[in-house]
């Protein structure tokens, strides 16, 4: 087919093939963006989804949020505007591999970004809501053009680092127009209650092997503890304790399916002070030992 014939998704579809060239996880010119090859089915593994966006066409992705399940694939782009513990599903499309695209997002630059649209319609991102970690939108063609033009750019590092993130940014902008942009907005600025709660979600995220006072972090956000507890749920699905768990036992596995670390090792790294209790809890929750967990990929990125 003539590439001026094919719809833009087709031509996205396309350039996420040309770029995925192997299967898994493909790095890029752009440390910001990670393309995805996933040829066969994927059962559900836990996994911690960064504040990113990501598109997925030829089939779906299945995010399981604790006890709500929500399915994206060549329809929607899914928006992550805090670090959530997620189990993902991977279904391809017949033949045809999953393929996906990853783009984190950079709170800076959406700010300025919210700043210069509410110079010219304050209504658009006006309304601040807490909610789940993740939202959708449609995959428009406003999505989708300027996305075949950063996975053009990724090609060349000269023309990644010059057009890379200006696409980025103009992608940030369609986001933030579409339906739910507010939440989006709210996520980056500081003063909402969403904000707030995306801080901790950070601070636990980068202080996970530490000691962490949930009435501290209450404290921080400025809010009572059964305030801070329900506002945390609303865009975890659990509570703190339950989130700080989740992020020690993956960043556990990684330790040891990526660096090869022993299990007494991870614990010890992930603050865990007693080896049994980090075995049981691991098992519990991805369903194998640590010791198995060496062996076994299913957990790795997808």
């Amino acid at each position: 087919m003539n590439v001026q014939t094919m719809s833009p998704l087709n031509r996205l579809k396309e350039a996420l093939d040309n770029g995925a060239v192997r299967e898994g996880l493909n790095e890029t010119f752009l440390e910001e963006v990670t393309l995805f090859r996933v040829s066969e089915p994927k059962d559900k593994a836990p996994l911690i989804y960064e504040q990113c966006f990501c598109i997925a066409v030829q089939g779906h992705k299945y995010c399981h949020l604790t006890d709500t399940t929500f399915s994206y694939g060549e329809d929607e782009l899914l928006i992550v505007p805090a670090i959530v513990p997620l189990d993902i599903e991977v279904v391809p499309e017949g033949d045809n591999p999953l393929l996906s695209v990853t783009v984190p997002l950079d709170f800076e630059i959406i700010q300025e970004l919210v700043e210069s649209i509410n110079q010219y319609d304050k209504q658009t991102l006006g309304k601040v809501s807490t909610s789940p970690g993740i939202y959708f939108e449609p995959l428009t063609d406003d999505i989708i053009e300027p996305t075949i033009r950063l996975l053009q750019t990724l090609k060349s590092r000269k023309e990644a680092n010059i057009f890379g993130k200006q696409i980025i940014r103009e992608i940030y902008y369609h986001i933030l127009m579409g339906k739910q942009g507010h939440l989006l907005a709210s996520a980056a600025f500081g003063e909402s209650d969403y904000a707030l709660i995306a801080k901790s979600l950070r601070f636990i995220h980068d202080n996970y092997d530490r000691g962490i006072d949930i009435d501290h972090l209450a404290e921080g956000a400025n809010m009572s503890v059964r305030s801070f507890y329900n506002h945390f749920k609303a865009v975890t699905a659990l509570t703190p304790v339950q989130y700080l768990k989740r992020i020690r036992l993956e960043k556990a596995r990684q330790f040891m399916v990526v660096q090869g670390e022993q299990a007494s090792s991870a614990a010890h790294l992930v603050g865990y002070e007693s080896p049994s209790q980090f075995s049981r809890e691991f098992k519990r929750h991805f369903g194998y030992t640590p010791r198995e967990a060496v062996m076994n990929s299913q957990g790795m990125a997808v």
